[in-house]
């Protein structure tokens, strides 16, 4: 008759283990030891497509251990060493293919694991790396605070196991303890030098109560368990940023302001890192790359490498000898990753940290020209990122490295076919801006070629709360508008010298009223028109790419709306919040100056987004200088549609008038 451990004695291990000096990479550690056991040789992939790894991380940390479960959606890991930590225990899918694969590969972990150049990468253990463990898998000691107790960790990795083969006739609970820690010092591979310098070896007790004839329900020991379920969706389902995916949508070029701290590169980074997710098993390699901009960036040469004759020495193909060699740099990597034809639909992203502590003008150049003339250009190849003739030296750098990963596949092909490298459409870019004395401030070009996102910072009782008010998309939705606006970029499709045409797709293709979209049309250029009169004055008109970008975003956000379930005639309706976020984003970025150059035309443009004209109070008027008067006129305000309203746009401006009282000068970051 089979015997498993009660949920009870298994949820009463998980504690005895929670408050212990254990770091979660211990779990990482085992993982690679039972996945060394398993597959009896060394070095092994620590990689999802390794059977031996996925039967190990199933073992020590599935929270079902079905052998059944592939979809990455139904995977749920528990680390028993986390259950304490800010990131919490339950890892869901993607943690499998990119969790302990990445954190082995770490510098930290040099002393312990020895990795391949394999792809995937294969890991073994260090001679001598006994040594070592305790500093890298153990928190330092403190007063009262002990090792983990190996046989608490034995109950927890053989939870879904029949032991009664393995405790036979056994009736003294101290006896099945040790034939429980016997059995999983086996299993491990664990030698006398781990045990010692990992573990508390004091015996345990299972006692007869602590036995059952069935499976324990993971709910009955897991902490947190029906949170999980009910509170963390499925890759698919996971929020984002509705403003970041719908900015980067319409551009690919997104900046992101707001008081240091309050997590601008985060939104970012989190919505790449879930796309990597949703794409694990269809992609070779990570999507997304952190770029952190250094204050000495006089030149692209960091961004994208250069071609020096001081290389290594090598031997080239056609066996002749060279020195010649290419500073390969992350960034150029991602751009070739994102050119694979395996990926050419996959949203790749790059997210330059602290983007303005140096000269964007200067670093960033190639980006800025590049972006508009490959969307203008029929042949894009000739809007090169980087030429062939460089090219072939990165080709034969990335063969040697590794001929097989995406980026050496990608430069191969393009050699091949004598093909610059362009900057591709599925690769979308963001940056972070902080404003002080270390930075420098945007120029109008680059704000012009952006949109250009704040995030606000939350109240302290918001924060401790874990609220905020950002609008979120679901994932499957952000992932539909990303690679349709690849593929838009791809065909040109919102091009043309009508800014507004794109706007008549939402009619051709997505079922939008014409009539309904005729008005919403009117109003749009009603607006734009309004704010142009009234920014003129004070030199901040905008041209064409702003008129077209606003027709852009209105797009995608239509879209959106109709993605995201609404039906077009309730899309509609939302018409003015799209052009808010529009506004704010295309429009009110580049406004900068003192009380002398802006006058009130900042509280003036807020009362015209507000229907506001020269006769209402606030009037949509101002002065400058001594005679110069500038208005909208008696009846050429907007008429807004019921309960919608500037609400963005104008409480921006407001608070920008304020700061230009008060301080005599202002700027949309500051």
């Amino acid at each position: 008759m089979p015997k498993f451990l009660s949920g009870p004695r298994i949820a009463a291990a998980i504690s005895a283990l929670t408050d212990t000096r254990a770091q979660g990479r211990l779990l990482e550690f085992l993982l690679v030891k039972r996945t060394l056991v398993i597959k009896g040789s060394s070095p092994v992939a620590i990689a999802e497509s390794e059977p031996a790894f996925f039967q190990a991380a199933r073992e020590l940390s599935s929270v079902h251990n079905s052998a059944s479960i592939s979809h990455e959606a139904e995977k749920a890991f528990f680390n028993v060493f986390t259950v304490r930590s800010n990131k919490g225990p339950f890892r869901l899918g993607k943690w499998i293919s990119n969790g302990p694969n990445s954190t082995i590969s770490g510098t930290v972990w040099g002393n312990v694991i020895a990795l391949t150049t394999d792809s995937p990468r294969k890991a073994g253990l260090v001679a001598g790396h006994e040594q070592h463990v305790a500093d890298l898998l153990l928190k330092e000691a403190q007063r009262r605070t002990p090792k983990p107790r190996l046989g608490e960790f034995a109950v927890w990795a053989y939870r879904h196991l029949d032991v009664e083969p393995h405790f036979a006739t056994e009736t003294d609970p101290a006896n099945r303890g040790n034939l429980l820690i016997a059995k999983l010092t086996t299993d491990l591979g664990l030698n006398a030098a781990e045990i010692a310098a990992l573990f508390d070896t004091s015996p345990i007790a299972i006692e007869d109560n602590d036995l059952v004839l069935v499976v324990a329900d993971p709910a009955a020991y897991l902490p947190g368990l029906v949170q999980l379920t009910t509170t963390m969706p499925a890759a698919a389902d996971a929020q984002c940023s509705l403003d970041l995916v719908l900015a980067l949508a319409a551009k690919p070029f997104v900046i992101i302001t707001g008081t240091s701290g309050t997590g601008k590169s985060r939104s970012t980074l989190r919505l790449a890192e879930q796309l990597q997710a949703q794409y694990a098993g269809t992609v070779d390699g990570q999507i997304f790359q952190l770029v952190a901009i250094g204050p000495d960036w006089t030149s692209p040469k960091k961004l994208l490498g250069y071609r020096t004759p001081f290389g290594s020495a090598r031997v080239r193909a056609d066996g002749s000898a060279t020195n010649e060699s290419y500073e390969i740099t992350e960034t150029l990597r991602i751009i070739l990753r994102a050119c694979n034809p395996k990926s050419t639909k996959v949203p790749h992203f790059l997210v330059f940290d602290e983007m303005n502590l140096s000269h964007v003008e200067r670093y960033f150049a190639p980006f800025l020209s590049l972006m508009e003339a490959s969307s203008i250009l029929e042949d894009g190849e000739n809007a090169p990122i980087v030429d062939v003739q460089s090219l072939v030296v990165v080709s034969e750098i990335l063969d040697v490295e590794n001929k097989d990963s995406p980026e050496a596949e990608s430069a191969r092909l393009l050699v091949n076919n004598k093909q610059p490298l362009t900057l591709p459409p599925n690769l979308f870019y963001a940056g972070t801006v902080n404003v002080d004395e270390t930075t420098y401030m945007f120029s109008p070009k680059v704000l012009d070629r952006a949109h250009v996102l704040e995030v606000r910072a939350l109240r302290p009782s918001e924060y401790v709360a874990g609220g905020s008010s950002e609008p979120t998309i679901a994932l499957d939705h952000a992932n539909t508008l990303l690679r349709e606006a690849i593929d838009d970029r791809d065909a040109a499709e919102a091009g043309g010298s009508n800014p507004a045409a794109v706007l008549d797709l939402l009619a051709s293709k997505h079922g939008v009223d014409v009539t309904e979209l005729e008005a919403a049309k009117a109003l749009t250029l009603k607006v734009l028109d309004g704010c142009f009169h009234l920014l003129a004055p004070t030199g901040f008109e905008f041209a064409f790419r702003v008129v077209k970008e606003v027709h852009g975003y209105m797009y995608v956000w239509i879209r959106a709306q109709i993605v995201m379930g609404a039906a077009p005639s309730v899309a509609m309706r939302t018409w003015v919040d799209g052009l808010d976020r529009a506004i704010f984003q295309k429009v009110l970025p580049k406004i900068h100056g003192n009380r002398s150059a802006l006058g009130d035309s900042l509280k003036a443009l807020a009362a015209f987004l507000d229907g506001g004209d020269a006769t209402s109070n606030p009037p949509a008027k101002y002065s400058l200088g001594v005679d110069a008067s500038f208005e909208i006129a008696a009846g050429g305000g907007i008429a807004l549609p019921a309960g919608s309203n500037f609400k963005a746009s104008r409480a921006k401006l407001q608070a920008m008038h304020d700061r230009l009282v008060s301080r005599n000068y202002v700027s949309f970051v500051r």
